[in-house]
C-alpha cells in the first residue's frame, strides 16, 4: 500500500556533529552520531517504499532557517529533530520556526510537546499536576547544591536515590554511581554531574523491572486518535547486580555488554496498567505525533512509576519502538504510514476546543532553563500559494483503519476512577524510622493490589491516592464533583475523614461509605443505640470508663450483667497485630484489669454463646427507593478456644489483616500490584506519627491466634437464612449503612425460639481472598468484581 503519486517528503534530521566544540559533552556527541548515516539511508528507504520522493535536510542550529525556507508549501515535512538546542543540536528551535512559518503540512512533534518534555524536572511537575504516578524528586542546580540534604528530607525521600541530568538524553551522565545508597554517594554523584551540566534531578530509585510504551496521535486534536501500542519490558541481564539493572550510558551504547533485551508483557493487568498510565503521561505532556513513555515498577509493591516521556523518540531498526511495533504485528514502515497519513487529511477546525489534554495549550510554555515562544507571522509573511485542501486516498485510509483495528492497540481510553485508600509500605532494604515497622503493616499492599485488579477487570483506569502519602483534600479539590468518579476505600477514621470531605465537596458520583455510617458503626455505643431503637436484639451491655472501675459491680448489677463478659473498645479502630476486637473475661476482677489497661472507654456485654453468622449487605440504607441486596449468610466456625468470640469487626475493622480465610469454594481474583499517587505532601513526617500510633495501641491476647473457617448454609437452613438476611438488612438500615457492610448475628444457644442477636455492623470491609467479605462472596460463587460492578451501576457510570 502506498501513499499516492510521488509527493515530496522533506525529512528534517539533525546533522552529524563534526567536532566536540559544537556540543557540551562528548557523550552527547556520541549519542547523536551513533549510526547516523545508516539512519539517513533508512529514512530515505522508508519514504521510497511509501511512494514519496524523499529529501533529507541535515539540520544544524545555523542552517535550519534556510533549509526550511526552501520547502514549498504543497510538500510534506516530517520533523525528526530531537536535540534540545542547549546541547548544540537543533530541536525545539526547528519546531518553533515551522510554526512561525505556518507551514500546513508538518508531521512530527510540535513545539508545545517538545518543550514539555525537554527536562525531566519539567515533566515531573506536569505529572504531579495531572495525577500521573512518578518517583518523588526535585531539581538541583549549582546555585542551590547546598540545600541537597534539606531537600531530600523535605520531600520525605528514602535511599537508594537516583541522580540524572535534567535536560539530557540517551543515558548521558548515568553510570553505576547514579544509584546512591547514602548521603556521601549522593553528594559525590551530584558534584560530578554539576561540574559538567547545569542541573540534575534527584529522585527515589525504583527497584524493579522497566518498560517502554510507544504512543502516537495528537491528544489535543478531537479528530485524532491517540494510539497506545503494546508495552515492552526492557528485560535486564539477570547476571547484573541488583542495583545495576538500569540503562547506564555504557550499557545503552555498548551492545557487546548484552545488558538487556526486549520482551513482551505477559501479565494482562500489567499490560493494561502500563497502557493506561502511559496514555495519561503522554496527555499530561500535551503529546502529539508520537513519543515513548518509560515506566518502572517497584518490585516489592508492584506500583508503576513514569520516568519520562520521550517526544520524537528513536524509530527504526534496533530501537525499542521497532520491537514494540513488532508486538503489534506492524513494521516501522506501517508506523510511518499512520503518522504521514495525518498530513493528507484536512486540518482540524481552528476554533475547535482542545480536548483530551489536561495541560493548557495557550500562552508561553516554560520548560527547563529557557522559554521558547515563537510569535506567529502575519498573513503577509506567509507564502501566497496556499495549497488546496488535502484528501487522503481511499486505499490509504482503508489500510490505516485496518492497522488500527489491531486488538493489542489501546485506541480508546478507559474511564478513570480515583480510588482513595490508606496504605503504607516500607522497603525492606530501606532504613526505617524508629526501629522496624510491623510486618503486618505491609499487608495493606495486597489490599491496594486487589482493588486495582478489580477495577481494571471492569474496564476502568484506577488512579490510587494513598491517604497518608498524598494530600487528599488538595486532590479532591482538583477533581470535578460533577464528573469525576471517586471510590473511598479507606478504613476506620481515615475512611470517615475522606467521607466527610466527599460530602463537603458535593461529589455526585462516588462509591464508599457515608460519614454517618462510619460514625455509627465505629462508635459501638451509638451503634447499639441505633440497633435497639429499631427493635433489633443486641447483647445486654454498658459503657465503662477508667473512673468506673472502682464501682463497676453496681453498674453490672443495674444492667443485670454477670460473668462471663465480652469487653471491647467503645470506638472500633484498626490494629496491626493481635485481636483487638475484644476479649472474653471470666470474672469481675479480669474486667477491672481490662478497664485499667485500656486508654479509652470500653463496651461490656453479656457473653452470648451460639452459632455465629455473617451477612454482606450492599446498597444505600438511607434511601427508601434504593436497591439493597443481602448476600447469603455464612456460618463462622469458631476456633476450639472459646476465649475469642468472632466479633462484628473481626475487622476488616480490626483483625482481618491477620485472619486468613479458608473457604469451601475459594475464588482467587487475579492480582495486580501497583498504584499511583498525586499531590504528594511536602514535608513528609507521616511515618514516625503512624509508627507511634501503631505501637501505642494496647493489644490483648490470651491465647495464640487461631483462624476461623466459613461454611455455606445448606438448603435445610433456608428459613434461618431468610431470617438472618432480614435482620442484616434491618441492621444495615438502622445505622444508615451505605455502599456495603457486614452484619454479624449470633443464634443464641439458650433460647427456645432460636433468637437472633445482632453483635454489630462492620463498615470497614476488605475484599479479596482473606477476610469475611471474600469468604461470603466466594461461597456465593461471586467475587469482588461482581459487587463493584453492581455498585458502579448504582451511580450510573457502568
Amino acid at each position: 500500500m502506498t501513499l499516492g503519486s510521488r509527493i515530496t517528503l522533506h525529512l528534517l534530521v539533525p546533522d552529524v556533529v563534526p567536532d566536540e566544540t559544537q556540543v557540551r559533552s562528548k557523550d552527547e556527541k556520541a549519542s547523536h552520531n551513533s549510526e547516523k548515516e545508516d539512519y539517513f539511508k533508512e529514512l530515505e528507504q522508508l519514504a521510497e517504499e511509501l511512494n514519496f520522493t524523499p529529501v533529507i535536510h541535515k539540520m544544524t542550529l545555523t542552517n535550519m532557517n534556510g533549509e526550511i525556507d526552501t520547502i514549498p508549501n504543497e510538500d510534506i515535512i516530517f520533523n525528526l529533530c530531537d536535540g534540545s538546542d542547549v546541547d548544540g543540536v537543533c530541536g525545539p528551535s526547528v519546531a518553533a520556526y515551522l510554526e512561525q512559518k505556518g507551514h500546513p503540512n508538518v508531521v512530527g512533534c510540535d513545539l508545545l510537546f517538545i518543550n514539555n518534555t525537554l527536562t525531566k524536572a519539567g515533566m515531573k511537575e506536569l505529572f504531579l499536576q495531572n495525577m500521573v504516578s512518578c518517583p518523588p524528586g526535585f531539581l538541583l542546580t549549582k546555585e542551590n547544591v547546598a540545600d541537597l540534604d534539606k531537600e531530600v528530607t523535605a520531600w520525605g525521600m528514602t535511599y537508594p536515590l537516583f541522580v540524572k541530568v535534567s535536560d539530557s538524553y540517551g543515558s548521558v551522565g548515568i553510570d553505576d554511581q547514579s544509584v546512591c545508597h547514602d548521603p556521601k554517594g549522593l553528594h559525590d554523584k551530584v558534584n560530578s554531574l554539576l561540574a559538567e551540566f547545569p542541573n540534575v534531578v534527584i529522585e527515589e530509585y525504583i527497584d524493579g523491572p522497566e518498560f517502554s510504551v510507544l504512543i502516537s496521535g495528537n491528544c489535543r486534536d478531537p479528530t485524532s486518535q491517540v494510539i497506545v501500542y503494546p508495552p515492552a519490558e526492557r528485560a535486564f541481564n539477570k547476571e547484573l547486580p541488583r542495583f545495576q539493572r538500569f540503562i547506564s550510558f555504557l550499557r545503552n551504547w555498548d551492545e557487546s555488554l548484552l545488558a538487556h533485551h526486549y520482551a513482551p508483557v505477559t501479565d494482562s493487568n500489567d499490560f493494561q496498567g502500563l497502557q493506561d498510565l502511559a496514555r495519561r503521561a503522554y496527555m499530561a505532556c500535551s503529546g502529539n505525533s508520537f513519543g515513548r513513555v518509560d515506566v518502572r515498577k517497584r518490585e516489592s509493591s508492584g506500583k508503576l512509576y513514569v520516568l519520562e516521556v520521550n517526544a520524537s523518540c528513536g524509530i527504526g531498526k534496533g530501537t525499542s519502538s521497532d520491537f514494540i511495533l513488532g508486538l503489534a504485528g506492524q513494521s516501522t514502515r506501517e508506523f510511518f504510514q499512520i503518522l504521514l497519513s495525518s498530513a493528507l487529511k484536512p486540518p482540524a477546525d481552528e476554533e475547535s476546543n482542545v480536548v483530551g489534554s489536561p495541560v493548557a495549550s495557550e500562552g508561553p510554555h516554560l520548560v527547563a532553563d529557557k522559554e521558547i515562544n515563537a510569535e506567529p507571522t502575519t498573513e503577509a509573511e506567509i507564502a501566497n500559494d496556499t495549497p488546496a485542501a488535502r484528501i487522503i486516498p481511499p486505499a490509504v485510509e482503508s489500510r490505516v483503519n485496518e492497522l488500527l483495528k489491531n486488538p493489542s492497540l489501546g485506541v480508546f481510553p478507559n474511564p478513570v476512577v480515583h480510588v482513595i485508600v490508606a496504605a503504607v509500605h516500607m522497603e525492606n532494604e530501606i532504613p526505617e524510622p524508629e526501629m522496624s515497622l510491623r510486618e503486618t503493616w505491609g499487608k495493606d499492599l495486597v489490599y491496594v493490589s486487589e482493588l486495582e485488579a478489580s477495577f481494571r477487570s471492569l474496564g476502568y483506569d484506577p488512579i490510587v491516592h494513598l491517604h497518608h502519602f498524598d494530600d487528599i483534600e488538595a486532590t479532591l479539590a482538583a477533581l470535578s464533583p460533577e464528573n469525576d468518579l471517586v471510590v473511598n476505600a479507606c478504613l476506620g477514621q481515615d475512611g470517615a475523614d475522606v467521607a466527610e470531605l466527599l460530602e463537603k465537596n458535593n461529589f455526585k458520583a462516588h462509591i464508599g461509605l457515608n460519614a454517618a455510617f462510619f460514625r455509627h458503626s465505629r462508635n459501638r455505643k451509638t451503634m447499639r443505640d441505633h440497633l435497639k431503637a429499631n427493635r433489633l436484639r443486641t447483647p445486654k451491655g454498658i459503657v465503662a470508663s477508667h473512673a468506673d472501675k472502682d464501682h463497676i459491680e453496681s453498674l453490672l448489677i443495674d444492667a443485670e450483667l454477670s460473668p462471663p463478659f465480652y469487653a471491647k473498645p467503645a470506638i472500633a479502630h484498626r490494629n496491626f497485630e493481635g485481636d483487638h476486637a475484644g476479649r472474653k473475661l471470666r470474672s469481675i476482677q479480669e474486667l477491672k484489669e481490662y478497664i485499667n489497661e485500656m486508654e479509652e472507654n470500653v463496651v461490656v456485654e453479656a457473653f452470648v454463646n451460639g452459632k455465629v453468622y455473617k451477612a454482606l449487605v450492599a446498597g444505600d440504607g438511607r434511601d427508601s427507593r434504593a436497591d439493597i441486596i443481602v448476600l447469603p449468610a455464612i456460618q463462622v466456625i469458631k476456633p476450639p478456644n472459646d476465649d475469642v468470640r468472632i466479633e462484628e469487626d473481626d475487622s476488616a475493622n480490626d483483625a482481618e489483616t491477620s485472619t486468613p480465610v479458608i473457604t469451601s469454594n475459594p475464588v482467587s481474583p487475579q492480582v495486580i500490584k501497583g498504584s499511583t499517587s498525586s499531590l504528594r505532601r511536602r514535608p513528609s513526617a507521616f511515618i514516625p506519627r503512624l509508627y507511634r500510633r501503631m505501637t501505642t495501641a494496647p493489644f490483648f491476647l490470651t491465647t495464640p491466634e487461631k483462624s476461623p473457617t466459613y461454611q455455606k448454609m445448606g438448603p435445610n437452613s433456608l428459613l434461618l437464612q431468610l431470617d438472618i438476611q432480614d435482620v442484616a438488612r434491618r441492621s444495615f438500615t438502622a445505622v444508615e449503612g451505605s455502599c456495603y457492610g457486614i452484619v454479624t448475628v449470633i443464634q443464641r444457644e439458650d433460647s427456645d425460639n432460636d433468637e437472633l442477636v445482632v453483635l454489630g455492623v462492620s463498615s470497614d470491609i476488605r475484599f479479596g481472598e482473606n477476610g469475611d467479605a471474600g469468604a461470603i462472596l466466594a461461597l456465593a460463587n461471586l467475587n469482588a468484581e461482581s459487587l463493584w460492578s453492581w455498585l458502579l451501576k448504582r451511580v450510573n457510570v457502568a
